[in-house]
C-alpha cells in the first residue's frame, strides 16, 4: 500500500499545491512468516488478540500482556506503528522481546497531522487485509493509554471494520487542584502559601482540566468512543468513564501493567549498569529530571522550568541529572538555552549532568532502585505511576494539571509543581526535602495503588480469555444487542 506523495496535489484557488516530503507515507511491511504462523497454529480459534505498540511507553507496558497471553495460550500477535524507528527510541522492542511477535510494521512518519492520517489509512487497511485473508476469525486490537496510536488506530478500526477495541490504561482524564486558580502569575511562593498548597492537593477539590496534555487528552477521548473493553488503572478512571456514559459492565479495574514491566526489569537486569555508563551517578543523592510535554515547551513555561533548574544547581546543594528527549533539545535550541546549560554543566560538573534519553528501561529501574536518586522531576504521565513503586524516591510533577491525580490525593506519593515562574521549582523541592513528613507526603509509605507486580496482566488476559470463549461477543454491540433484544449474524456487514 504505497502512496507517492510527490504526485499528490491539492487544488487551491485554481493553483496546484505540490507536497514533497521525504519518507512520508511509506509502505506497510508485513512479516508473512510470523503472520502465517499465528493463524496456522490457531485455526480453531475464532478470535485473536492483536497487541498494538507505537511509542516507547507502549513497549514496556504492552510487553507483559504479550507474555501473559502466550503463557495462557491465547492467540496473539503484535502490530507496530513504527513511528519510533531509530535505535534509541525503538530499543524497547528488543529489550522486551517483542520483535518475534510483530506481524506488521505500519512505518508511520511525519508531524502530528501526517502521522494521524497515515495511521488511520494504514491501520484500517491492514485490518481489512486480515479480514479478507482470514474471514473466519475476529481480531481484537488492544491499544494502550493516551497515545496517538490509541486514538487513531481505534478510530480507523471502528470506521474500517465496524468493530471496537480493547484499551489498556483507559479512562485517563486530567485534573487540577482548585487552588491553582487562585495563584497570581507574579505571586511569590511564600512558605505559608506553599504549606496550604501542599495540603490542598491532598484534601481539597480537584477540577477537570482536559485541555492538557495535548494531544493525549484528545487521543484518550477518541479511543474511549471506539472501545469495548476498558482496562482501567484505578476506580477514579472507572468513575470518569461512567460519568461519560460508558457501560459499567465494559469497564474493568485491573491496575496498571507498568508494575509488571518494573517487575520484569528487576528480575532481568541490564547487562551494563547505568553506573558504568554514567559513573558520576554513583556518588551523591541525585534528582533525575525529564521534560518533554508540548505545553511545557511553550516560551513562558519552558523558561520558568529551565530557570528553576538553574536555580537548583546554582543556589542549592542538590545534584541533578537532566535527561534530554528530542522535544527538550528542540526547545533548548529554539530559546537559545542549550549552550547555557552546557556551560553550567562544565562549571558545576560534580552536581549537574546532561544525558541523552536512557536507552534501556532497565537502567531507569536500576537507578530508581539504587538509593542514589532521592527525587524525580518530570512532566511524564507514566513516570507518575511508576514512581509509586520506588519507595525511596520523591515524585514531583511539573505541570498545571495531571492525568494521574490519584497518585497525589489517593496514593500520597506525588506532588504537583506549577511552571508559573522559576521560583516555584526551587522553593517546593527545598521545602519537601527538608520537612517532607510535615506536609502529608510520606514518600516511604506511599500507596501502591496500581496493583501487585506480576498480577495486572494476568487479570487482563483472564478477562479476555473468558470473552474469547463467549461466541456472542463480536466486539461491537449495537444497542439492540446491549439491551439483549436480539443478535443477527450480519449485524456487522453494514459498515
Amino acid at each position: 500500500m504505497k502512496t507517492d506523495i510527490n504526485r499528490q496535489k491539492i487544488k487551491n484557488g485554481g493553483n496546484a499545491l505540490n507536497f514533497k516530503k521525504e519518507n512520508l507515507f511509506l509502505p506497510i511491511t508485513i512479516n508473512s512468516t510470523n503472520l502465517d504462523t499465528v493463524f496456522s497454529q490457531n485455526k480453531d480459534s475464532k478470535k485473536i488478540l492483536a497487541i498494538v505498540i507505537g511509542t516507547k511507553p507502549d513497549f514496556y507496558k504492552q510487553a507483559p500482556l504479550l507474555l501473559e497471553a502466550k503463557r495462557e495460550n491465547l492467540p496473539v500477535f503484535v502490530i507496530s506503528a513504527g513511528q519510533h524507528y531509530d535505535d534509541l527510541l525503538s530499543y524497547g522492542i528488543k529489550e522486551f522481546g517483542l520483535s518475534d511477535s510483530i506481524v506488521c510494521d505500519l512505518n508511520i512518519r511525519g508531524d502530528l497531522m501526517e502521522k494521524s492520517s497515515d495511521l488511520i489509512f494504514k491501520f484500517g487497511n491492514f485490518g481489512r487485509y486480515l479480514k479478507n485473508s482470514y474471514p473466519n476469525q475476529h481480531i481484537l486490537p488492544i491499544v494502550h493509554g493516551d497515545t496517538l496510536v490509541a486514538g487513531m488506530a481505534t478510530l480507523s478500526w471502528v470506521f474500517g471494520l465496524g468493530q471496537k477495541v480493547g484499551q489498556n490504561e483507559a479512562g485517563l482524564r486530567s485534573m487540577s487542584p482548585r487552588i491553582l486558580k487562585t495563584i497570581g502569575i507574579n505571586q511569590t511562593p511564600t512558605k505559608q502559601f506553599l504549606e496550604k498548597f501542599f495540603l490542598d492537593q491532598l484534601t481539597d477539590d480537584w477540577i477537570l482540566t482536559r485541555e492538557e496534555p495535548f494531544p493525549e487528552q484528545i487521543d484518550t477521548w477518541v479511543c474511549s468512543a471506539g472501545t469495548k473493553f476498558f482496562f482501567v488503572p484505578s476506580t477514579l478512571n472507572r468513575d470518569n468513564l461512567i460519568r461519560e456514559g460508558y457501560p459499567d459492565n465494559d469497564i474493568y479495574v485491573v491496575g496498571n501493567s507498568v508494575v509488571d514491566a518494573i517487575d520484569l526489569k528487576r528480575n532481568n537486569k541490564p547487562k551494563d549498569s547505568i553506573f558504568d555508563i554514567y559513573p558520576k551517578l554513583e556518588s551523591g543523592n541525585w534528582i533525575r529530571m525529564d521534560i518533554h510535554r508540548r505545553e511545557n515547551l511553550t516560551y513562558h513555561r519552558f523558561n520558568a522550568i529551565i530557570g528553576g533548574l538553574i536555580d537548583l544547581i546554582t543556589k542549592t546543594q542538590f545534584k541533578v541529572v537532566l535527561v534530554l528527549l528530542n522535544a527538550t533539545i528542540s526547545a533548548l535550541n529554539r530559546y537559545d538555552l542549550y549552550s547555557k546549560l552546557k556551560n553550567l554543566e562544565e562549571q558545576y560538573s560534580e552536581k549537574f549532568i546532561i544525558t541523552n534519553l536512557w536507552k534501556e528501561y532497565g537502567h531507569v529501574v536500576e537507578f530508581l532502585d539504587s538509593g542514589k536518586c532521592w527525587a524525580e522531576i518530570t512532566d511524564s504521565g507514566s513516570m507518575q505511576e511508576e514512581l509509586l513503586y520506588f519507595p525511596k524516591v520523591c515524585s514531583f510533577t511539573i505541570r498545571l494539571n495531571t492525568d494521574r491525580p490519584e497518585t497525589i490525593f489517593d496514593a500520597k506519593g506525588n506532588l504537583l509543581i506549577p511552571p508559573i515562574s522559576r521560583s516555584w521549582l526551587r522553593e517546593i523541592v527545598s521545602m519537601i526535602y527538608e520537612k517532607r513528613e510535615n506536609y502529608g507526603f510520606d514518600f516511604n509509605n506511599k500507596k501502591q495503588i496500581y496493583g501487585k507486580p506480576g498480577e495486572v496482566s494476568k487479570k487482563i488476559v483472564k478477562i479476555l480469555k473468558e470473552e474469547f470463549e463467549n461466541d456472542k461477543n463480536n466486539f461491537f454491540p449495537w444497542l439492540h444487542q446491549r439491551f439483549n433484544y436480539w443478535s443477527e449474524k450480519d449485524d456487522f456487514e453494514y459498515l
